[in-house]
């Protein structure tokens, strides 16, 4: 994005080029041409130049301020870095201990990116992660390199996104414990399968929402025809198929017709 104070010389140059072009056709046409005496002609001709030389002087004002404001910043930037340099190095790290710190603090943020795309069941499955994870992280802050800036705000970054995976956490498990459950009987006897139990009046009284147990047991149901006496099938909220049940659905049909 341009700064203003480049926009505001670029706009202070056009009426320049525009003023010297003016002048440029009011030279080149003579006062009979334009109809007016030879004196209000020479006037014209010492208003643009004027005005001309006045815009010269405050674009030349400008250009040096600008000049001056970019100096102050680059100046300002090296004492920033002179700052942080300083502040890494009250640490007594070694460029050893620095190259291992950051080693490790790329693994966890590395850690942290690979859990957050997660949906929720397969976040689920990985969820004693997130405590090994917040150890790793906590295990970094205690270290005295950690306070230097370069590393200290990143690591407030990982503890952000591990808040955010713990938050995602406790919904899940809140939605669990409210959550039916059902437990697979004999096919001889009951003829269970995930089409039937879905059909039940106490579960959805609608056979086609099979593919929403499914998706919520996926941990445990590998392939939808199969399924085991003794399991433990959690039972979402009634509703529509979701998005990810429905897709899960058609490619159990596409592969059955195959």
């Amino acid at each position: 994005m341009t700064d203003p104070q480049t926009i505001k010389e670029n706009n202070m140059r056009n009426r320049v080029l525009y003023l010297a072009v003016a002048l440029l056709v009011v030279a080149t046409v003579s006062p009979a041409q334009n109809k007016i005496s030879k004196e209000e002609w020479q006037k014209q001709i010492s208003d643009y130049t004027t005005q001309r030389n006045n815009l010269k002087n405050q674009l030349a004002s400008l250009t040096k301020e600008s000049d001056g404001l970019r100096a102050t910043l680059a100046a300002l930037d090296n004492q920033i870095q002179s700052t942080r340099d300083e502040t890494l190095a009250l640490t007594g790290a070694t460029d050893a201990a620095r190259k291992e710190f950051e080693r490790r603090l790329q693994d966890i943020e590395s850690w942290v990116a690979a859990l957050l795309p997660l949906s929720d069941q397969d976040l689920y499955v990985h969820r004693f992660e997130v405590d090994s994870m917040q150890a790793d992280k906590d295990r970094l802050m205690k270290e005295r390199i950690a306070s230097a800036e370069r590393y200290f705000e990143r690591l407030q970054k990982i503890q952000s996104k591990i808040d955010n995976l713990r938050a995602t956490l406790a919904h899940i498990n809140s939605t669990e414990e409210s959550e039916q459950q059902y437990v697979v009987r004999a096919w001889a006897k009951y003829h269970d399968c995930l089409w039937n139990i879905s059909k039940k009046k106490q579960i959805y009284d609608n056979p086609f929402l099979w593919p929403k147990i499914w998706q919520a047991n996926r941990n445990q149901i590998k392939d939808p025809d199969i399924i085991r006496i003794g399991e433990h099938l959690k039972i979402p909220a009634a509703g529509g198929l979701t998005t990810a049940e429905k897709n899960a659905e058609r490619e159990y049909w596409s592969k059955r017709h195959t």
